[in-house]
């Protein structure tokens, strides 16, 4: 019986054990069954190496100020050792206490979290979270969905392993904290300190810490702005965990858990917010990266942010000052009427100061409404009314530095109104006078007397703070304006400005508001002239002209724009005066062809300008934009090169290495005199077929051959010895002209050279320096006069209005940078019978470039050879005597210089009393 037992036993420990090695022969063959399965549908770890963090686009100017950031996801990498100590700790103590002893899965909390994901896939239909160590994590949000799945789940824990192979444990954390997302499109830990509170990782305090580190298990659902008591509860949790591993003490803790939240979300600070600019850079390069958005590409600019800073002002001061001088046209539009209830049983002490917590600051340009914080201080109204101005104040978008407010109580001479930065001012009618009554655009009520005849409590205003501090009432300007800046050496762009704000109208009027350019385009008819013949002294008569037009079935009458005529004028005088009939009577004398062609060569846009005299005076068919006038200008301003204006400079990787550099013609002058003396001696037949090297070794050595015979005691011939320096000088020059130095050949090969794209010549340098004389006196003594103010005497420039002034311009430069400007209505509605290219761009023109020069010395070109000046008489326009006390110098091209007088003196007795007969004619 026992032998029995004894053998029985046996049996059943030998079937444990057959059934043991089955079952682990089973899971082996099942865990291999699934590694062969999982492994090619799990990617390499070796790309965690490389991984590509979704960095947005950043566009910086020249000088490296960032201009604007377009990107979904807001990341910006950091280094581990940047990361503050208690954050990891945070995480860690949160995440995965044991991340630096598991290999990449926990299997303790494996164990007990098992049970918990098969109950929520039991009782939710879905598998619930837990069980991911932070290599897992990382290897969902790099690599899979976030949709839960048994199979996901599995290709995590297998790429977990993978990666904690390829990669150490600290540099799984760091990407990790840059990768994770934390809601409001920030992604990696630094990303979120600047959007939840406006600071970089390691300023952030216990408390703000904590809640960052709480916020990757629900990013969108349970973060401070969406869901506040939710994510405090998760920071408290944070702080629990931390404490319970004596990651901070029992005094950090307490005070921790009793902090307030203090999450807001916050823009990305931008140094000079450009949105224009930026969107043109953005446009261009949105066809050479696939991946623009999320490649942290960086896009360097020629903007020159102080240039840009100063031009976004000048437009927005200019256009603000003109919509003023326009008058109100009203409140924007009105609090709900149970706000207006509660106000006026409101009761306010008047004698508060003028702006309780201060002035508002200006808001910047690209900053939406929720990137403002509001200010923790606040008036003394009632919580509920207060809540209900925030809520009406926060929907109003604030374009242009002017802020919302609401109208609080109104009396005859001021007004409290509350601002969207929760702050009370009382406006002064006295500092308000502007504020009459728009009627139209040539008319106003009359002069302010009473507050309450603007506005109403409940009104919805605009607020501006002046330079001063002070805060006064304004409005949104119905006006718009466009300002470029460009170098005329080069066509890099300095500064654009292509309307009041980019958030309130995305049109950009400097690169697409295709308008007539007025009296800004009789330069170019003048420049054709000059290669006509015409000359500066030339007498035109500034009378009516009268045409018959065969398509109206009447006469067409055009005339100047202040119905004055000055009868026989200088052209020199006609156009620093902009004499509309004399450009007329000069168009009809050289034809429109030829002005057409020669316009063309400053690269205006001709196809759709018209042949008629209208073109004389820049209106008709004519269209062009603010940057093709600043493009024609630079013609005249560099001498007469045509360069392309440009913005993009280079473009970076997320490596910092530069994989694009934009090619654009600069003015070469050196290069074009090396071409010149290429095509001279060729045409001297110095270029033969033998082959080069011979020959410039043969005629090399034959000047010097020469020249030492010069050196010789017996040779006298100082013929001889000029025709050898000569020689010799001429082979030199030769082969410094096609040869190409040692020093050349290595900055050849050196990546970052970047060979010179010689601009073409389009106009005779003569041209465009008598041209600038002439439109120097615009400044001096035309209608340009408003930019003495500068004190320079390098600036020339054209003023341009058209008819009803639907648009004005101006258009100046010096030699280092050409500025155009327009103002105008988008919809083409008149500005006013009182608006001028002189006092509406101009004033805003000067404003820039008092900025934009400063610290330039001025600079004067040389006058080239074959300009030659003349003393004329200003009557005539002929040449005077140099003793004419009346006589002015004249520029001229040689060939079209004058004749001096014939003088002719004769005398009665050869002593006093002597008479000089001066023969004009």
């Amino acid at each position: 019986m026992t032998e029995y037992l004894t053998q029985k036993r046996q049996n059943v420990l030998r079937t444990i054990m057959w059934l043991s090695l089955c079952g682990l022969c089973a899971a082996v063959l099942s865990l291999a069954g699934a590694f062969l399965y999982l492994d090619p549908l799990v990617p390499r770890a070796e790309s965690y190496r490389d991984v590509s963090l979704e960095t947005p686009l950043r566009v910086y100017a020249a000088d490296g100020a960032l201009l604007a950031e377009f990107g979904e996801r807001r990341l910006i990498p950091i280094t581990l050792d940047q990361v503050p100590q208690q954050f990891i700790d945070a995480l860690l103590d949160t995440e995965d206490k044991r991340f630096y002893e598991h290999s990449g899965i926990d299997y303790i909390s494996l164990t007990n979290d098992v049970f918990t994901l098969i109950g929520t896939l039991i009782t939710e239909g879905e598998l619930g979270p837990g069980a991911s160590t932070i290599t897992m994590q990382l290897a969902r949000n790099v690599s899979f969905s976030l949709e839960r799945r048994f199979l996901r789940k599995f290709k995590e824990m297998l790429l977990a392993l993978k990666i904690e192979q390829e990669l150490t444990k600290d540099e799984i954390l760091e990407l990790y904290i840059n990768l994770v997302p934390f809601g409001k499109r920030a992604y990696g830990a630094e990303a979120a300190a600047l959007t939840y509170y406006g600071k970089s990782l390691a300023e952030l305090n216990l408390p703000q810490l904590a809640m960052l580190a709480g916020l990757p298990q629900r990013p969108n659902g349970a973060n401070p702005i969406n869901a506040p008591e939710q994510a405090i509860r998760r920071r408290n949790v944070v702080l629990n965990l931390m404490f319970a591993q004596d990651s901070i003490s029992q005094v950090e803790y307490e005070a921790a858990i009793a902090a307030p939240i203090s999450a807001q979300v916050y823009a990305r600070a931008l140094d000079v917010p450009s949105p224009y600019a930026a969107e043109w850079v953005r446009s261009q390069a949105v066809n050479l990266l696939p991946d623009l958005y999320t490649g942290g590409y960086r896009i360097h600019t020629t903007i020159d942010s102080g240039m840009q800073a100063e031009a976004i002002a000048a437009v927005r001061r200019g256009l603000l000052d003109y919509d003023r001088r326009h008058g109100f046209r009203g409140a924007e539009g009105q609090l709900g009427e149970h706000v207006i209830s509660a106000l006026d049983g409101l009761e306010i002490d008047w004698s508060e100061p003028e702006s309780q917590g201060g002035a508002p600051p200006p808001a910047a340009e690209d900053s939406p409404p929720e990137a403002v914080a509001p200010v923790e201080s606040s008036p003394p109204l009632p919580p509920a009314l207060l809540a209900d101005l925030q809520t009406a104040l926060s929907g109003v978008d604030r374009f242009g530095g002017l802020t919302p407010g609401a109208v609080l109580k109104v009396q005859r001479d001021a007004a409290l109104v509350f601002d969207a930065e929760l702050r009370l001012h009382r406006l002064q009618r006295e500092d308000n006078t502007w504020a009459r009554t728009y009627i139209d655009v040539d008319r106003r009520g009359p002069a302010l007397d009473d507050f309450r005849e603007l506005f109403n409590v409940g009104d919805i205003v605009r607020l501006r703070t002046t330079a001063e501090g002070e805060v006064r009432l304004a409005q949104l300007p119905e006006i718009q304006g466009a300002l470029i800046a460009m170098d005329p050496q080069t066509g890099a762009v300095r500064s654009l400005v292509g309307g009041f704000d980019f958030y309130r109208n995305q049109y950009n009027h400097a690169l697409q508001a295709s308008r007539q350019p007025g009296s800004g385009f009789k330069p170019f008819v003048y420049s054709a002239a000059l290669d006509a013949g015409v000359k500066p002294s030339d007498i035109f008569m500034d009378a009516p002209l009268v045409f018959d037009d065969a398509n109206l079935e009447s006469q067409y009458r055009p005339d100047n724009d202040n119905n004055r005529y000055n009868g026989p004028t200088r052209l020199r005088e006609a156009l620093y005066r902009s004499i509309n009939l004399v450009s007329i009577r000069v168009l009809l004398q050289i034809d429109a062809s030829p002005v057409i062609e020669h316009a063309a060569k400053f690269g205006l846009p001709t196809e759709t300008f018209p042949r008629n005299t209208q073109l004389a005076i820049g209106g008709g068919t004519m269209a062009v934009t603010p940057i093709d006038m600043s493009r024609a200008y630079a013609v005249l301003a560099n001498g007469g090169y045509l360069v392309d204006p440009h913005i993009l400079s280079h473009i970076e990787n997320n490596k910092g290495e530069v994989i694009f550099t934009a090619r654009h013609p600069q003015v070469c002058k050196p290069c074009e005199e090396q071409a010149e003396l290429e095509a001279e001696l060729a045409r001297q037949d110095l270029l033969n077929p033998t082959p080069l090297d011979t020959e410039l070794a043969e005629s090399v050595a034959e000047g010097e051959l020469v020249a030492a015979e010069l050196l010789s005691p017996s040779e006298t011939d100082a013929e001889t010895a000029a025709d050898a320096e000569a020689h010799l000088e001429q082979s030199l020059l030769l082969a410094e002209a096609l040869e190409t130095p040692a020093d050349e050949e290595e900055s050849a090969d050196d990546e970052s050279a970047v060979p010179i794209k010689p601009a073409p010549r389009v106009l005779d340098e003569r041209n465009a320096y008598v041209m600038t004389s002439m439109l120097k006196d615009v400044i001096r003594r035309g209608t340009g006069r408003r930019a003495l103010t500068l004190e320079r005497a390098d600036i020339a420039g054209k003023t341009g209005t058209t008819n009803d002034a639907a648009d004005t311009w101006f258009n100046g430069y010096t030699p280092e940078l050409v500025t155009t400007v327009w103002v105008g209505f988008s919809n083409h509605d008149p500005l006013g019978a009182r608006a001028y290219g002189s006092n509406t761009p101009l004033p805003i023109w000067v404003d820039f470039m008092r900025t934009a020069l400063e610290d330039r010395e001025e600079i004067y070109p040389a006058q080239p050879a074959g300009v030659v000046s003349v003393k004329i008489d200003p009557e005539t326009g002929k040449a005077a005597i140099p003793s004419d006390p009346d006589a002015i110098f004249e520029y001229f091209l040689s060939e079209h210089a004058p004749a001096p007088p014939d003088v002719k003196a004769t005398t009665s007795s050869g002593g006093e009393g002597a008479v000089k007969a001066i023969d004009l004619f």
